[in-house]
């Protein structure tokens, strides 16, 4: 089948969406003057005055740039067992909350996957109590993230009933969340759907030209699939994770496999030091800030972390390193952040930078480098021996959350006239 033919066909899979009508207006002739019988009347000129302008009281909505946590970065709040076995999900919510705002965030992104706070087969049942308890601290919670990784075959509608697509979507619109990001796993298995064969969407080492380009039109029906499911379900929104290992490190290929797709219903969530790190350089224009600009309509949300550049010695390669953003400083790494959020503002850019703690912080017993990219529960065998503690974490995400702020603030986000704030 020609691939012409093909996307013609995919799209018919899709929910149509309704068009409001706009509805015409009318206008209605005041009395005509009459002259005196037998005389010509006075020229008179019979255009009325011009309308005084009509005022909008209500100022525009002002940008909003959220501080924002992955909720996978507060799993050290309980266990394992405490968070996933739903005795008491409304308890671990007050305890997610508090733990955020102590780190100095308005708002968390809360897992909802088979190594997260919600497990999804369990969403009807545990999501909203938690939600409840987050909420009831006064955080922010209208993000979840979950593990949807649309098929790269456009006939491969399996995904959605192995990932729980549906009961997921429906759950989080009847309780206040507007936002979730997907494709978050890395390599080929998608965790907590062992035995259905499902992959992450990736280029394999031997595919090229036209063959990668058919994989991303098999993407895109599936993105077409979801996007009519969001349409469905309240109009969520679903932001693609610019992630390693995956079709989407660079924006231009998930750009290519969201085409013509409502920004409003699948998006981008833009993980700068993955992308950053696919296209390191210099330069007035790294190919990270030519990326952002051009796709700055589709980027939904961001996540927000640095990384050094370091070259090999002996073979010259180069590659980067995740590094904590210190308070204070500029960062220390490539991401020149005084234009990163400069071009979200100027770009209309609306909505939450998260932190992912994907750096490494001295343990508290003997000072060596202990990696924070990965799931720490409060049983986890670093907080039973001493390498970490409530009271590193909180530090090291205040650190990140200040961060954000003070960089914000020298890009002109809540200054006078931006009609913007930071959150």
């Amino acid at each position: 089948m020609e691939r012409r033919n093909f996307l013609s066909g995919a799209a018919a899979v899709v929910a149509g969406v309704g068009l409001a009508a706009c509805g015409g207006g009318s206008s209605n002739s005041g009395p005509v003057a009459q002259s005196p019988s037998g005389s010509e009347p006075p020229p008179v000129d019979v255009a009325p005055p011009p309308a005084p302008p009509v005022v909008d009281p209500t100022p525009a909505e002002p940008q909003k740039l959220v501080t924002q946590l992955w909720s996978r970065h507060l799993q050290w709040v309980s266990t394992q067992a405490e968070s996933q076995n739903g005795t008491d999900p409304y308890g671990v919510g007050i305890k997610i909350g508090e733990a955020l705002l102590a780190c100095g965030y308005a708002a968390v992104d809360l897992t909802v996957r088979a190594d997260g706070h919600v497990l999804p087969q369990n969403v009807k049942t545990h999501l909203p109590d938690m939600l409840k308890g987050i909420r009831s601290t006064g955080a922010i919670c209208d993000h979840i993230g979950v593990n949807f990784t649309p098929s790269i075959d456009p006939l491969n509608t399996s995904w959605i009933v192995a990932e729980n697509v549906e009961e997921i979507l429906a759950v989080a619109n009847d309780n206040g969340i507007r936002k979730y990001r997907f494709n978050n796993a890395n390599g080929t298995a998608v965790p907590g759907t062992t035995g259905t064969g499902l992959t992450v969407a990736s280029f394999a080492s031997n595919t090229f030209g036209d063959t990668m380009t058919a994989l991303l039109d098999g993407v895109r029906a599936n993105h077409e699939r979801l996007a009519a499911l969001n349409a469905r379900y309240g109009n969520l929104c679903g932001v693609a994770h610019t992630h390693g290992g995956n079709i989407g490190t660079s924006v231009y290929d998930y750009e290519y496999a969201m085409r013509d797709i409502d920004p409003a219903l699948i998006g981008i969530n833009l993980a700068i030091s993955h992308t950053a790190g696919a296209a390191l350089g210099g330069g007035s224009n790294p190919a990270w800030e030519l990326q952002m600009r051009r796709h700055m309509p589709r980027i939904k949300c961001t996540a927000v972390e640095d990384m050094r550049a370091t070259v090999n010695a002996t073979t010259g390669a180069m590659s980067g390193t995740t590094i904590e953003p210190l308070p204070g400083t500029a960062g220390g790494g490539v991401i020149n952040w005084t234009n990163f959020y400069g071009h979200l503002l100027r770009g209309g850019f609306s909505g939450a930078a998260e932190s992912q703690i994907e750096y490494g912080i001295p343990n508290g017993n003997n000072g060596a480098n202990i990696s924070l990219n990965t799931a720490f529960w409060s049983d986890n065998a670093n907080f039973v021996n001493g390498n970490l503690t409530p009271a590193m974490m909180i530090a090291t995400m205040k650190n990140a959350s200040t961060f954000i702020r003070e960089r914000a603030a020298i890009a002109g986000w809540g200054k006078d006239g931006s009609n913007s704030q930071v959150i």
